[in-house]
């Protein structure tokens, strides 16, 4: 009597005749990605941002010649609240 039992080399045979195909799909598919912007962000775009209104350099000079002088005063409580006002988003 002959029996022949499944030789593993038939799986993986068969495995890579799948796979090879699955690659073969992959690689024919072109990808491609697209943005496209809301109306309301094509008109935010066009706003310019006033920097002087975020001119701080006068204050920063007078706080940097405060601290030389030793006179520059921190109010505890006031920068606390500021900072609990960050946190909470605020």
């Amino acid at each position: 009597m002959n029996i022949k039992g499944i030789g593993y080399t038939s799986g993986i045979n068969q495995y890579n005749r799948v796979s090879s195909n699955k690659i073969s799909k992959l690689e024919k598919r072109e990808v491609s990605d697209r943005i496209e912007l809301s109306q309301e962000a094509k008109i935010l775009k066009n706003y310019a941002i006033d920097e002087s209104a975020f001119d701080n350099s006068q204050k920063v000079l007078e706080i940097k010649n405060k601290l030389q002088n030793g006179t520059y005063d921190i109010n505890g409580r006031l920068l606390a609240q500021s900072l609990l006002d960050t946190m909470r988003g605020k």
